[in-house]
């Protein structure tokens, strides 16, 4: 529960002082997340402040000449890592894995484009790695609430949302038609199921305390939000991508 504490209270100065610099200055808005826009889950604010901290690592990595691509399998050697650690009741520390995994999943983005190296080979490889990465941090959650058939799939809907989301925004992109940006991408998925995870030790020491196997309400509460809503996203995309695909024939 210190770790949680510690990392909590470091995230919300250095969320201060972002706020504070923002204030203060004119800051122009990243190609990168005006591309993406926000989302009712996970505001501009907070995706600007996640890329601002990357900033210095992003820059340390560029004149250390590292290759975009280290940093994918890093994001997918942390994703393999959380799914061992949650099928083995490291949760909290899964959850902390996933999170540094989505961070690395942003860098490599940002070291691709601050090099010039950005290319359809290295988007390939990137989607690749966010999807295993993903698959496997909620499959250590499948294994971890084995014994709660109704947490189970809870988990597996999200897992499911969050398959669906990704397709439906490629099968769109091979149609090259425009859909809903929905709820629940990427982003929102790793933010909210990794804070759960990460923060359940403040909640657990109060409501589950002395339980070997608790349930981690917190990450419960989040796997909820994306389960319904990264499905909604997917069947209201695949209502319009059927509507467009038989507008055609």
């Amino acid at each position: 529960m210190y770790v949680q504490l510690a990392a909590l209270t470091l995230a919300l100065v250095a969320l201060g002082v972002f706020a504070a610099r923002a204030t203060s200055s004119a800051r122009g808005i990243n190609a990168r997340i005006a591309k993406h826009d926000s989302s009712p889950f996970l505001g501009r604010f907070l995706v600007e402040y996640a890329y601002w901290l990357l900033s210095p690592v992003a820059q340390l990595a560029a004149l250390l000449k590292l290759s975009p691509n280290v940093s994918s399998w890093a994001c997918l050697m942390l994703g393999m890592s959380s799914g061992i650690a949650a099928g083995l009741g490291a949760v909290p520390l899964a959850g902390g894995l996933i999170i540094i995994s989505a961070l690395f999943d942003m860098l490599d983005g940002m070291l691709a484009r601050s090099q010039g190296r950005a290319s359809e080979a290295g988007e390939v490889l990137d989607a690749a790695v966010d999807r295993y990465a993903e698959f496997f941090f909620l499959t250590g959650l499948c294994f971890y609430y084995r014994h709660e058939p109704w947490a189970m799939v809870l988990v597996q809907a999200a897992l499911l949302g969050s398959m669906l989301v990704s397709y439906s925004q490629a099968k769109a992109e091979a149609m090259r038609v425009h859909i809903p940006r929905g709820w629940m991408r990427r982003p929102e998925r790793a933010t909210y199921l990794g804070s759960g995870a990460f923060l359940s030790p403040l909640v657990t020491a109060w409501f589950e305390a002395g339980d070997p196997m608790p349930l981690h309400y917190p990450l419960l509460f989040a796997t909820l939000l994306v389960a319904v809503f990264a499905n909604a996203t997917a069947i209201r995309r695949f209502i319009v991508l059927y509507a467009m695909a038989k507008a055609r024939r």
